[in-house]
């Protein structure tokens, strides 16, 4: 079943914008969650968030 699970990749997000952190769903929608001011802010909000949001596959 893991291949149903989203993927997480933090990015450097447009100059000025800081961090951000790419959702990316097994059917290639991809999600943007922003507003982090570092790299390690968006490592530590996808350690922390992502097994929430692999729930999220059981709403559908």
């Amino acid at each position: 079943m893991s291949e149903y699970r989203p993927a997480f990749v933090a990015r450097k997000g447009n100059p000025g914008f800081g961090w951000v952190v790419d959702v990316l769903w097994p059917d290639g929608e991809t999600e943007v969650v922003k507003g982090f001011a570092t790299e390690q802010q968006a490592a530590e909000w996808i350690a922390k968030h992502s097994e929430g949001w692999q729930g999220k596959l059981n709403e559908f």
